[in-house]
């Protein structure tokens, strides 16, 4: 980052407004199918031209795993350092080829960017093919240049196990380096030496160094220009890498392999959110300074100014899943003061007299099958999949006693898998990860039928249980967790530090987000306190408020979602008179958007979609069109694009002066904070 652009709480210029897009989602004339880091340049001066002065973006660094259309998530790093490929700008090179490669390229280029969203496999897939062939032709002096050589000497602490990951898994035709033979199963400087003495592997590892050397040269190139029009870049910070990561790979003590982090149920999905990272080793972390994220600060502070730290609750405590669950709900929150059976005992409840199991284990009798999957369907249920234990009680055969195993049935309707799924789910307490002997309640547990077959006594005690569990037994406890390990990330550098506290929220959570100056998240319709939207009137200075996330659907499709909550929002938040309209028209984009604005939040950074659908002539025919992600699937397609090149967008004045004065009408424009 350039020392002397500093974005800064309380500066000269006190309110900041700007654009949120995924780099994926950009559009110019000369892409390849999916936007690049040069396409940053002409973002900004449409954001400059626009009176803004901030982008956005999502996560930037490599996800090449699954090697497939599920790595389109920026979320799934295989390195939290190494910048994706897939936004390298190929173009400035081309000319070192042969004509009949340079006529190839530009067949390929333009059919594959007239494409209304982006085709993950193929971008990525021609985009190799032309690296290497350029590689081939300057790849050798640019790795004996002065230039790659200090690149390389300041990144090799994650580039050479970075590089060795991506040649080994390119080999093995997997990232999973169980399946790599037991000689490569965790990194090693000894690799390094034996693959780099092979003359086919190491060019493989030159060239996977290469590329990322000129994706940093192109992302910091990007950057200084968007500084030289006064706009700030800021980042985000994936809450966990994938387990089949070069970062796992090289440091798996970093990580408890044997857990995966998630999230709760929540508005998003009723199943809890199954992210499937491993978790933080956070004590191992600490034994030297958290030198990992440290390092991994330092990387972000290379290209941005502010960043947003995904999932900043995780810092707090994290959502713990089993490696052998398959969805969220038989999580629970670690680190987590759990409960002994005698404590939970003290609420009435017979949890030893009863045995243990009856509170631990699926709770399965005929009349629950029935509620899964159909009274007609009871028997076959019961033949294929249950062992009958006596006393009207029945078992999940060994096959299928855990929904991984579930997951992997084949030729198994959706169906039965659901109610499956929900039969594991069917308990009221879950085992501490750490200590077996110790107990957490299920969350959502009043919600099942385990639940609801207990006496009108043990109901209300259990709900009693429930309550003080989960609204404020932990709290003190989660704070001194956060003071351990925030401190240290946020003072790595200088960049502006913002954090995504939306969900289910611990009431001290943005007092030690002030304390520690790390800017809020506030969405209006997604309120922490339960209430129906989030008072926007009360939106502290430091916070960024939004209208949208890419979690979330857009205003267009969020409007029509709930006919409802949008009469409500009408009348009671927007204060309209009548019927609510049934479609979000400009003027409805507009006072949305407006209301934001006008907050006394530090940052309004409205994504781009929204900023466009103020407008009547170039919003998309479907709002559909324009959702980046669905959280309710664990591999959604990330393919969202505009429909529209950004050089019209910067050259549309009518419209640039519309979003300048717009914003000049709102508390953007002061330059004294109130």
């Amino acid at each position: 980052m350039d020392t002397n652009f500093v974005i800064r709480p309380h500066g000269d210029k006190p309110y900041h407004t700007g654009v949120a897009v995924p780099i994926f989602s950009l559009r110019t004339e000369h892409d390849f199918g999916i936007g690049q880091f040069s396409d940053l340049k002409i973002l900004a001066e449409f954001v400059h031209c626009s009176g803004m002065d901030i982008i956005q973006l999502l996560p930037v660094n490599d996800t090449t795993i699954f090697m497939n259309w599920k790595d389109s998530s920026p979320y799934r790093a295989v390195s939290v350092f190494a910048l994706h490929p897939i936004y390298l700008d190929l173009a400035p090179f081309i000319n070192q080829l042969s004509d009949s490669v340079q006529k190839k390229f530009a067949t390929e280029q333009a059919e594959i960017n007239a494409l209304a969203q982006v085709d993950y496999e193929q971008t990525l897939a021609s985009k190799w093919k032309f690296a290497g062939a350029i590689y081939k032709k300057i790849g050798k002096s640019t790795i004996e240049c002065d230039d790659f050589k200090e690149f390389f000497d300041e990144n090799q602490a994650w580039l050479k196990a970075y590089a060795a990951f991506c040649v080994l898994r390119d080999k093995f035709v997997s990232a999973d380096s169980n399946l790599w033979g037991e000689h490569f199963v965790q990194y090693s400087e000894s690799i390094w030496s034996e693959l780099t003495s092979d003359p086919k592997l190491n060019e493989q590892i030159n060239l996977q160094m290469f590329v990322q050397f000129l994706l940093h040269q192109q992302l910091k190139e990007a950057v200084e220009f968007c500084h030289a029009l006064g706009v700030a870049v800021k980042g985000d910070i994936s809450v966990g890498v994938d387990r089949k990561s070069a970062d796992a790979w090289a440091n798996p003590d970093l990580f408890n392999m044997d857990m995966q982090a998630g999230a709760p149920p929540d508005p998003f999905s009723a199943v809890g959110q199954n992210w499937e990272f491993p978790t933080y080793n956070w004590d191992k972390m600490a034994e030297d300074g958290f030198d990992w994220w440290t390092r991994r600060m330092k990387s972000m502070a290379e290209y941005f100014d502010a960043y947003r730290l995904d999932h900043i609750l995780g810092f707090f405590r994290i959502w713990e899943i089993p490696a052998t669950a398959v969805r969220g709900l038989l999580g629970h929150f670690s680190p987590a003061l759990a409960m002994p059976d005698w404590e939970i005992e003290n609420y009435g409840i017979p949890f030893r007299w009863w045995g243990v199991e009856r509170f631990l284990e699926p709770f399965i009798k005929d009349w629950v099958i029935d509620e899964n999957f159909g009274r007609d369907n009871r028997d076959y249920i019961i033949s294929q999949f249950l062992d009958y234990v006596g006393n009207g009680n029945y078992r999940l055969k060994a096959f299928v006693n855990t929904q991984s195993k579930v997951e992997a049935l084949t030729d198994t309707p959706d169906w039965q898998i659901e109610g499956l799924y929900r039969l594991h789910e069917n308990v009221l307490f879950v085992r501490d990860h750490q200590n077996e002997y110790m107990y957490h309640p299920r969350i959502k547990m009043l919600e099942t039928s385990s639940f609801r077959e207990l006496g009108d006594e043990f109901r209300n005690n259990l709900e009693r249980l429930y309550n003080d569990y989960f609204y404020g037994r932990n709290y003190g406890f989660w704070e001194e967790q956060a003071y351990k390990k925030l401190p240290a990330i946020k003072e790595a550098t200088e960049m502006l530090a913002c954090g995504e506290d939306l969900g289910m929220v611990p009431d001290n959570v943005p007092n030690v987000m002030w304390n520690l100056q790390i800017l809020r998240l506030i969405i209006e319709r997604m309120p922490a306190d339960g209430d129906f939207v989030s008072d926007l009137v009360y939106t502290p200075y430091l916070s960024v408020v939004t209208t949208s996330s890419h979690d979330t659907t857009p205003l267009r499709m969020w409007w029509e979602e709930d006919r409802d909550f949008t009469q409500r929002y009408y009348n009671d938040v927007m204060h309209w008179i009548g019927e609510a309209p049934q479609f979000a028209e400009p003027e409805i984009v507009q006072e949305i958007v407006r209301r934001n604005l006008n907050t006394k939040a530090m940052l309004a950074i409205i994504p781009i979609q929204d900023w466009i659908d103020m407008t009547s002539e170039l919003r998309v025919d479907n709002p559909s069109d324009e959702r980046i992600n669905n959280p309710e699937h664990t591999y959604h397609y990330w393919r969202y694009r505009l429909h529209l090149d950004l050089e019209d967008l910067r050259d549309n004045e009518g419209l640039t002066s519309f979003y300048q004065d717009f914003i000049n009408e709102t508390r953007r424009a002061k330059t004294i904070e109130e």
